[in-house]
């Protein structure tokens, strides 16, 4: 504080305004000084006049007056704040003592409070007594508990304070504070010697995010330095756990600021890859680099990765996102330099854009240049089994209707295959209403509807190249192009509906071997001619179609559509020598028939259980026509003869009503306890479906049955029937079963009995368990435990929220594994203040399971007995909580047929309080593994201890 500072310091005491000696002041200011002092001595006279004075004269408090409304009435005080120099100082105690030799001035406090100067919004307080110095200019507090609270930040709590006002620094003795120093509150004790605007140091300090009495850890520096600049670097720092020391530190350096900024990044290393436990681990050092917090919208970063004897990587990162905009995205990139020469790039980028209300963009990329380079480097099991996986789309929605084009690409690791879609574009009209007019007054004309649409997509299989020099060419593993393109409307007026149909295919087969079509037909194809320039297979379709239906309902929900259809096409190939290399035509085709379709009830138990059955009859028939010799070729008998067909389609669903089963009629008897209340909504009863069973069309065509000679010739050819199944009381459940029913084996193409040996082909089922499972809780009800049922969720967000959870209970199949992974930005999307968030922990006893199983196999043999080859797979995850502190990660799946397991991620977390453990174990399908253990601080995970062990990277 400056001269004129400690003046005013000592000079306004509970009401009470002292001016300082005449040598205190500046010399411009002497001559208003003395004009001054006689006008406090004479306010200082009538201080022993009674407040309640009926004179009005009782004396005005000055301090009081600053604070209120009156400040602007008191001229003393806003002379004296008119002076250059001086500042308000607030005085609190019960006495104070002015000794004029000394110069001291003495604030002491009283039983109802300490002493208190409060100065611009900083205030200080001591028990006892504040002791001011103007000799020295240093203000000390005197007794057992010191309190420094500043306009802002964090309070002080100290045994005494020491701040020497020339050099605006002080010393605080045995000091604690809070601050908010990564993301957890950090207590801090210890010995400051030195505190001022510029820095701060201190000596013997204790620190700890723990907030017991008795910390379960601290740390303590022996050395602490605090910049203004919001950086605390302390050296020599040991770790204790209660009063065991465990750890030294050399240094320690964090940021006490909050929210996005600049900076190195924490470099990630295991202790074995300091000190090697054999000659055969690979080091691994990464996260080498900077981040860079370039605006409020937009940040950066860089780092190196480094793994002994395998390769070094570079990795950058950009991101942004401007909310008034709506625009956001982000853009990842590694590039690898193998040890042995060669490099490997992989990016991911994502950006999402609503331009207005109307338009909306997204990009989604995903690329990497070698899959064997992602096989055997990646610890992550899900990347060498998941296909990488880019997309992008443009939505647009006019006034007359919505366009959206989109593309995707996708790239297969397990066969280096790589599929893309470029462009899918959809164009749908906006309903246009004809002749519109009141119900009341419509004919049969007025409110018609017209609706089209049109869509485009082009494909592409990008097939590794074939081995010739062993194997013959295969026709099935070429690459192709595919496109495909059509237009559909429909008038609906009424119960009236007619529709048309546009299709047109062209289908490519690429790059095959010049005399492939020469060449005997011997298994899947032959070398072909290597010398000669390759050559393109294309093939060509074209459909189209005109119908009329009219719906009319019978009783109820059963209602019966007869429909009128006429329906043509023609195909294009390079090799057919009919229709001289263009477009021949099949006959015109004639088909009506009708659809019923009803609903049938069934009640069990009351009311509670309701069995609904909805079956689907549909029977179409169309006469024979006339083909000519080329249609008759180029068609064969089955697309020119006549049809007589019966499709049949059937879903059932079992529904309960839960709840009491009296709670609805004493709910409809009951009156309501205040007559004012008025009429009450009786509970709505919960519906939920016990069993959903739905299953495929099945077709039966006559004419097919009578020309072949057996009614079992009626089905159709390689005839599968399909089943799906759900339920409420399994969440997520999904099972489809499908079979062929007939064995063929034993049937020729023109006639003859089919044998009936139905053989499951392919089974799909996944569903999720937990704790709080609807099955689980109804047990518990039978045995007369809890009877709660389960909440209903409050939105469709909730429910969305519920189901992904069950999905993935144990965050296992979208957690971003950072440096297991080789394609950057796998997993979803966290920002870098939630990566370091406490995960949340569960309640003892719970549990989250989640279960898939696929099998595909096939017939062999020419017998209704015979074997059959299958794949099958098994995949689970589970998640429960042990204890309070312990919880247990597992994903796995199974590969039944070879008896092995594929891949594994186990991890084991405790809770440590303030501080995590995790052992983690993960294995890929190629082979890979690695096994680490972690233990990390809570509210900053950059600090940590690691060990780990892994087996990967080029294979020596």
């Amino acid at each position: 504080m400056r001269r004129a500072d400690r003046t005013a310091a000592r000079g306004l005491l509970v009401g009470l305004v002292l001016l300082g000696s005449a040598s205190a002041l500046p010399a411009a200011a002497q001559e208003l000084n003395d004009s001054l002092r006689d006008a406090v001595r004479s306010r200082l006279e009538r201080l022993a006049r009674p407040l309640g004075d009926s004179t009005g004269l009782a004396p005005v408090d000055s301090l009081a007056a600053a604070a209120g409304a009156g400040a602007a009435d008191d001229s003393v005080l806003q002379a004296l704040m008119a002076l250059p120099g001086y500042d308000m100082v607030q005085y609190k105690g019960s006495a104070a003592r002015f000794e004029t030799e000394s110069r001291f001035l003495t604030l002491t406090g009283g039983e109802d409070g300490g002493a208190v100067l409060n100065r611009q919004g900083v205030e200080l307080s001591a028990d006892s007594a504040l002791v001011f110095d103007e000799a020295t200019g240093r203000l000390v507090t005197l007794g057992e508990h010191a309190l420094y609270r500043p306009e802002q930040g964090d309070e002080v709590r100290t045994r005494r304070i020491v701040f020497d006002l020339n050099e605006n620094r002080g010393t605080a003795t045995d000091a604690e504070t809070q601050m908010n120093a990564g993301m957890g509150e950090w207590i801090v004790r210890g010995d400051f010697p030195s505190v001022s605007p510029d820095e701060s140091f201190g000596h013997h300090v204790l620190f700890t995010s723990c907030e017991e009495d008795e910390p379960h850890y601290h740390f303590v520096a022996r050395e602490i330095k605090v910049s203004p600049g919001g950086t605390m670097v302390a050296r020599n720092v040991l770790l204790y756990f209660s009063d065991v020391g465990v750890l030294w530190l050399p240094f320690i350096a964090q940021s006490t600021r909050q929210g996005r900024r600049s900076g190195l990044l924490p470099i990630q290393f295991s202790v074995n890859d300091i000190v090697r436990a054999s000659g055969s681990y690979s080091r691994r050092i990464s996260n080498l680099g900077y981040y860079w917090a370039m605006s409020d919208y937009t940040d950066a970063e860089m780092a190196l990765d480094w793994w002994s004897g395998n390769y070094a990587a570079v990795t950058g990162a950009f991101r942004y996102e401007w909310l008034r905009q709506f625009l956001s995205g982000r853009a990842n990139f590694r590039r690898f330099w193998r040890t042995g020469g060669g490099s490997e790039l992989a990016f991911d980028t994502k950006h999402d854009w609503e331009m207005s209300e109307r338009t909306r963009l997204s990009l989604s990329a995903r690329y990497a240049s070698s899959a064997d380079f992602v096989r055997q480097n990646s610890f992550d099991p899900r990347e060498v089994t998941q296909s990488i996986d880019s997309e992008g789309g443009l939505n647009r929605r006019f006034d007359w209707g919505t366009l959206s084009v989109s593309a995707n690409r996708r790239q297969f690791l397990s066969d280096d295959r790589v599929e893309m879609t470029l462009p899918t574009a959809n164009l749908s009209l906006s309903t246009i209403t004809l002749f519109a007019a009141p119900v009341n007054r419509s004919r049969f004309y007025n409110n018609m509807t017209l609706s089209a649409s049109g869509r485009f997509s082009r494909s592409i299989r990008d097939q590794p190249a074939q081995d010739l020099s062993e194997n013959p060419f295969s026709f099935g593993l070429a690459d192709t192009e595919n496109m495909d393109g059509g237009f559909n409307s429909t008038l609906s007026a009424g119960l009236l509906s007619i529709s048309q149909s546009f299709d047109l295919t062209r289908n490519s087969t690429l790059d095959l071997p010049a005399d492939f079509f020469d060449q005997p037909a011997t298994g899947t194809g032959s070398v072909g001619d290597l010398a000669g320039d390759p050559i393109d297979f294309t093939a060509q379709e074209l459909r189209w179609s005109a119908s009329v239906d009219y719906q009319r309902t019978i009783v109820g929900s059963t209602t019966l559509t007869p429909r009128l259809s006429l329906s043509g096409r023609a195909i294009r190939s390079d090799t057919a020598t009919a229709g001289d290399g263009g477009f021949v035509s099949a006959p015109r085709r004639v088909s009506f028939g009708a659809q019923l379709k009803s609903d049938i009830y069934g009640f069990y138990r009351g009311d509670r259980v309701r069995h609904k059955l909805s079956p689907s009859f549909e029977y179409a028939y169309s006469p024979e026509t006339q083909p000519t010799p080329v249609q008759a070729a180029t068609f064969g008998d089955r697309a020119i003869q006549p049809r007589n067909e019966l499709r049949f389609s059937l879903t059932q669903t079992f529904e309960a009503r839960t709840g009491d089963e009296n709670a609805d009629s004493a709910q409809a008897t009951a009156e309501p306890e205040n007559a004012d209340d008025g009429p009450r909504r009786l509970p709505q009863s919960q519906k939920v479906t016990l069993l959903a069973l739905r299953t495929s069309v099945l077709s039966y065509d006559f004419e097919e049955a009578s020309r072949r000679g057996h009614f079992t010739r009626g089905f159709a050819d390689n005839l599968t029937i399909s089943n799906q199944i759900a339920s409420d009381y399994l969440r997520g459940l999904s099972l489809s079963v499908e079979h062929d029913v007939f064995d063929d084996s034993g049937a020729g193409p023109d006639g003859g009995a089919r044998v009936f040996a139905p053989f499951m082909s392919r089974m799909n089922l996944s569903f999720s368990l937990s704790n709080e499972s609807a099955a689980f809780r109804w047990l518990r009800r039978l045995r007369g435990g809890e009877a709660d049922d389960e909440p209903e969720p409050a939105d469709a967000e909730d429910a969305q929220e519920e189901e992904d959870a069950a999905q993935d209970p144990a965050d296992l199949e979208t957690a971003d594994l950072g440096d297991a992974t080789v394609v950057p930005g796998f997993g979803q999307e966290r920002d870098r203040d939630s990566e370091r968030q406490r995960p949340a922990q569960g309640r003892t006893g719970q549990w989250n399971a989640n279960f898939s199983y696929s099998l595909a196999r096939s017939r062999e043999g020419g017998g209704v007995g015979a074997g059959a080859t299958a794949s099958q797979m098994l995949q689970a995850s589970l998640s429960f909580q042990p204890t309070d502190k312990w919880s247990v990660n597992w994903r796995t799946s199974y590969d039944v047929a070879a008896s092995r397991f594929n891949d594994h991620i186990v991890s084991l977390q405790r809770d440590l309080h303030r501080w995590e453990a995790d052992f983690s174990f993960r294995q890929t399908a190629t082979g890979n593994w690695s096994f680490m253990f972690e233990v990390a601080l809570s509210d900053n995970r950059d600090l940590h201890f690691d060990y780990e062990q892994r087996t990967g990277g080029e294979r020596r």
